[in-house]
């Protein structure tokens, strides 16, 4: 390669590089935009989750949870099940309510993006009534749960619930996983 060769190269390198830089520096700086989807800011749609959360697990108003919800609303709680429609998605809800009366969600995390929230929390009460087909045990509960909720029109549309199933059931005395002390 002759010398004017690698001058120009040289040149063409540092300029390059030069622009790289800056345009990163620029990207780095800039915030992206929150899709909006039209159906209400992040900060409003974390709120709705929450009131939610307040009113019908810490509030123990299970039957209240039809006013958080679309009518086409769907739960997707793994093994447990899916279910869709407003009555009865609040229906499990209630249910669950009723089967622990003293539930208490001890939200660790929360969070939004568009028209998605992610909640991390501690779920704690004392089974009272039937939960997932366990009869009553009278026993302390508590598990983990992230559950990420898709809002639309300030409305819940969608939940997929990740609760600790094996700590369900190890509390209420009906699986003791190996690992569990």
């Amino acid at each position: 390669m002759k010398k004017w060769q690698r001058v120009t190269l040289t040149a063409a390198l540092t300029a390059a590089t030069a622009s790289g830089v800056a345009a990163a520096g620029v990207a780095a700086n800039a915030k992206p935009a929150a899709p909006s989807h039209g159906h209400g800011s992040v900060a409003a749609n974390i709120r709705g989750v929450e009131t939610c959360l307040q009113d019908g697990l810490d509030g123990h108003h299970g039957d209240h949870a039809a006013r958080y919800l679309t009518g086409d609303a769907q739960f997707h709680a793994g093994t447990v099940g899916n279910f869709t429609g407003r009555a009865t998605v609040a229906g499990v809800l209630a249910g669950i309510v009723a089967a622990v009366p003293d539930l208490h969600a001890n939200v660790q995390d929360i969070f939004g993006h568009g028209d998605e929230v992610v909640v991390r929390l501690v779920v704690t009460g004392t089974q009272e009534g039937s939960l997932l087909g366990i009869p009553a045990t009278g026993r302390h509960l508590q598990w983990d749960a992230i559950d990420l909720y898709r809002l639309k029109g300030g409305k819940i549309s969608q939940e997929w619930a990740s609760e600790d199933l094996t700590a369900i059931l190890n509390d209420t005395g009906t699986y003791k996983a190996p690992w569990i002390p």
